[in-house]
């Protein structure tokens, strides 16, 4: 019998009552730490199911309010990026709970609602934080986080229906800036350690992301033009397979034992496994156009990050569907019976992308003098034509790479 699907608010975002627990490992990186325009908030989503996902991006003009970008999966889409370069990202959290007393209904504000509201992280934080404290946050786990940020500064955010009409059952980290952080499944405050459940996932992960960003965060006091955390960096970071081979991975069920000293950003567990990474960009300069989300359709390892620019009028049928998921889903399958070429693979992907963030700051130049110009429609149809073209670009080549593995032999000498 399949399950049937209930609305609950998660996290002030519409999804299921069947949704389930998430492994993630988060990524902000904010001022003087990096070299991408703008500052950045990042995830890898770990979904624990053994199916490829519904993995798609939407773009929401609503009538009243600000644009924004979503990024879904097979259990609903998430506002991750709006015009006013407001990233934002969700991580799960264990905790002991109690249901919301009443005899009110509760009146979450969702995620839609912050994303078309907030003009900046603050007044995010300020919606936010307002709702959590009358209400909770109302995940059927009762406890969630975000980790967000504008051009200017970054907060983590996180929550734990516990208590109600008290702003006790809820932090708020920050504001950041000029600082590079990352975390993962368990909580930072130490408030709400004392209601969590268990000890929390991801602290190997979380250890690692560190690890990796600190190495950079430094680079832009030592030269002028070496300026901290690039993009592609970032990028390369959640790719990363720390001290583990995929293979070894799979023998777990979720994906790297805590208490095994094992660390990797990248998890190919049984059952969980990293799906999809995305990154969020706000922008200073033409926050409402060159604000941007790369994302991946598939594992990070084996799948390129691909351009989305808030100012674009569509987003390109394969992306805004599943169908650049399952090819995706079908290549990760598909090399796990020749694992040599994993990394031929990312080594593709990453050459890939490095070419395309060099595509797009041509292209916001050509952009810049449009709008200058008065030309909004004009910049607004550029920038989707550019991204239509990646789009149609990779598709084109994960098509021929799977074809290529595909007809390899099983066993090979």
């Amino acid at each position: 019998m399949k399950n049937r699907r209930h609305p609950v608010m998660v996290g002030g975002v519409n999804a299921t009552a069947n949704r389930p627990s998430r492994g993630c490992t988060g990524a902000l990186v904010t001022g003087l730490t990096s070299s991408a325009g703008g500052n950045m908030v990042a995830q890898t989503n770990d979904l624990f199911v053994p199916f490829w996902q519904n993995i798609k991006v939407g773009l929401v003009i609503p009538k009243e309010g600000y644009r924004y970008l979503t990024v879904g999966d097979m259990f609903g889409p998430i506002g991750v990026l709006n015009e006013k370069g407001i990233g934002n990202t969700e991580f799960f959290r264990g905790a002991r709970v109690i249901p919301y007393p009443g005899p009110d209904t509760p009146q979450y504000i969702t995620g839609d609602e912050l994303m078309r509201q907030a003009d900046s992280t603050r007044k995010f934080v300020e919606l936010w934080s307002a709702s959590v404290t009358k209400y909770g946050i109302g995940t059927p786990n009762g406890a969630w986080a975000r980790l967000i940020t504008d051009p200017r500064e970054g907060y983590l955010l996180e929550a734990a229906n516990w208590i109600y009409h008290d702003p006790a059952n809820h932090a708020i980290h920050g504001p950041m800036t000029d600082q590079v952080f990352a975390h993962a499944n368990f909580f930072v405050s130490k408030r709400l350690k004392a209601v969590e459940e268990g000890i929390g996932l991801g602290y190997n992960r979380a250890r690692r992301m560190w690890q990796l960003l600190i190495d950079r965060q430094y680079d832009s006091c030592m030269t002028s033009f070496a300026r901290g955390v690039s993009l592609a960096y970032l990028m390369s970071c959640f790719r990363d397979h720390g001290n583990m081979s995929p293979e070894d991975d799979r023998f777990s069920v979720l994906g790297v034992p805590e208490e095994r000293g094992q660390y990797t950003i990248c998890t190919h567990g049984l059952k969980g496994y990293s799906t999809y990474a995305f990154i969020c960009v706000a922008r200073e300069d033409h926050t409402d156009l060159f604000s941007c989300l790369w994302t991946t359709f598939g594992q990070p390892c084996l799948s390129p990050y691909l351009p989305f620019y808030i100012g674009i009028n569509l987003v390109p049928e394969d992306m805004g569907t599943n169908a650049a998921a399952k090819v995706f889903e079908e290549l990760r399958l598909a090399i796990e019976y020749h694992p040599g070429y994993r990394d031929k693979i990312t080594h593709y992907w990453k050459i890939f992308d490095i070419h395309t963030i060099e595509e797009a700051t041509a292209l916001e130049g050509k952009v810049a003098m449009l709008v200058d110009k008065g030309k909004l429609g004009e910049a607004r149809k550029l920038l989707t034509g550019f991204v239509e073209n990646k789009c149609r670009e990779a598709m084109s080549a994960a098509s021929q790479i799977l074809d290529d593995v595909k007809s390899l032999p099983r066993l090979t000498p």
